[in-house]
């Protein structure tokens, strides 16, 4: 389980993010080496690794750290204390463990594994990768149109991509503090 913290020793109440390929997968730390996080229904690293909005249910489960990030890469991220308060520790496992075992309707878009861990963290559903991902989309489509039409180099198609990662960051955040 190799992890990318200089500290290597989760608090309760930490974000776990684990490097899957092509996404992230999310989960709390509760202490005694264990995490709570949404994942499907069936085993938790072989089924968390191919996860598509195919399945419609997910479930709230309680696993051993290791066994959740098995051989990837891992990182404890608390980076939106910085614009959001997390509640205090015990509150945060609290809310965590009374989620286990429930069954969830999962929803790439709006009922993710980020979402379920902000939202025990910090009160808020929101899940960064969707923000980035559809902004990247708008912004490439929009430069592939733009662009492409014209018949210009690659490179102002990547600074759209770029430019609407950045928009859909701001929107989304902007749009989601007004509303929550």
């Amino acid at each position: 389980m190799p992890n990318l913290n200089p500290s290597p020793h989760p608090q309760p109440g930490d974000l776990i993010e684990i490097s899957r390929s092509g996404f992230k997968h999310w989960a709390i730390y509760i202490g005694g080496g264990d995490v709570v996080h949404l994942t499907s229904d069936g085993a938790s690293v072989a089924v968390s690794i191919g996860y598509s909005s195919s399945t419609d249910i997910a479930v709230v489960k309680k696993e051993p750290l290791a066994r959740v990030t098995g051989n990837d890469r891992w990182c404890i991220n608390n980076n939106s204390d910085r614009i959001w308060r997390p509640l205090p520790p015990a509150e945060i496992v609290k809310r965590a463990k009374s989620k286990i075992g429930k069954k969830i309707n999962y929803k790439v878009l709006e009922a993710n594994c980020e979402h379920f861990v902000n939202l025990v963290r910090y009160g808020k559903n929101i899940s960064y990768q969707v923000i980035v991902s559809i902004g990247g989309s708008i912004g490439g489509f929009i430069g592939s149109c733009v662009f492409g039409a014209l018949a210009l180099p690659t490179a102002p198609v990547v600074a759209a991509g770029v430019v609407g990662v950045a928009a859909g960051i701001f929107i989304a955040d902007h749009i989601y503090s007004r509303r929550h």
